[in-house]
């Protein structure tokens, strides 16, 4: 017998974080295995300074919460918020404007 393996929840999402990321031009960090953090970050070229925009953690695919820093996510956190809602079936995402973290 023949048996097809969907892509599991952290799949799912390691997929829409990573897709969205890179069409929105940022730069995506990872941290952890079992509780992931994906951190999303504007690259200065010229400069080499990292720029923290927004913050995902893996409970994002139920609680909904992301974190944003700077505005210049907003879009992408909207993006990935619609994404979340579809790939989930989360009734709603939130998005938290926050102070960008020491």
């Amino acid at each position: 017998m023949v048996k097809i393996r969907e892509a599991s929840a952290d799949d799912k999402l390691d997929a829409i974080m990573q897709e969205t990321t890179k069409r929105h031009g940022f730069t995506l960090d990872v941290l952890g295995w079992a509780r992931k953090t994906y951190n999303v970050i504007l690259r200065d070229r010229k400069t080499g300074k990292d720029q923290l925009l927004a913050r995902v953690e893996s409970f994002a695919m139920t609680s909904g919460e992301i974190r944003v820093f700077d505005d210049k996510a907003l879009r992408f956190a909207e993006d990935v918020g619609q994404q979340l809602e579809t790939a989930f079936k989360l009734k709603e995402v939130v998005i938290l404007r926050e102070p960008t973290p020491e």
